[in-house]
């Protein structure tokens, strides 16, 4: 692969790694700054990566690691998130309806423990393979399917307490 095509190809994952970034931090302004550091990076390392095999997959390793270093300073007290500020405004085109389920589901997901969720955006949103996700993990296949069950179970516990939360 030519370090042209290579950039293109970086330039091409900045959504997905931009959804990937916002399911992890769970702040937009962070997920692009994220996703604005990593691609930088890769860019400027584009002449020695000419020989990666999967630039996709290393591509959301590089953002789930730049994502965590920010969880971590996020912890340490650096600044203080407000999970719910990522939800975004209905569009004219989306129904209030349609809206409201992706927020329901939005914070059902921002409940998950952090492995189960980057495992369920990376398997259902992204795209990717149980294979790659056990590479990106550095696991096998089969705990991958666990966490992925586990975290299925779980989502669908958090949003039927969201739903009956909205009735009363």
């Amino acid at each position: 692969m030519t370090e042209q095509e290579l950039t293109r190809q970086i330039i091409a994952l900045r959504d997905p790694m931009f959804r990937f970034a916002r399911t992890l931090l769970l702040r937009r302004d962070e997920a692009e700054d994220a996703v604005a550091d990593v691609v930088a990076q890769l860019l400027r390392r584009a002449e020695r990566m000419t020989d990666c095999r999967d630039m996709r997959s290393f591509a959301m390793t590089a953002v789930r690691n730049r994502c965590y270093d920010l969880l971590r300073q996020r912890q340490a007290g650096a600044r203080r998130a407000d999970a719910l500020a990522v939800l975004t405004e209905p569009t004219a085109t989306d129904s209030i309806e349609r809206w409201e389920v992706r927020e329901l589901v939005r914070r059902a997901m921002a409940k998950l423990p952090h492995r189960q969720r980057e495992a369920l955006h990376l398997k259902e949103i992204e795209g990717f393979a149980t294979k790659e996700i056990a590479a990106m993990f550095a696991t096998d296949e089969a705990q991958v399917r666990v966490i992925l069950s586990r975290a299925r179970c779980r989502l669908r516990t958090e949003v039927e307490k969201l739903m009956n939360h909205g009735t009363k």
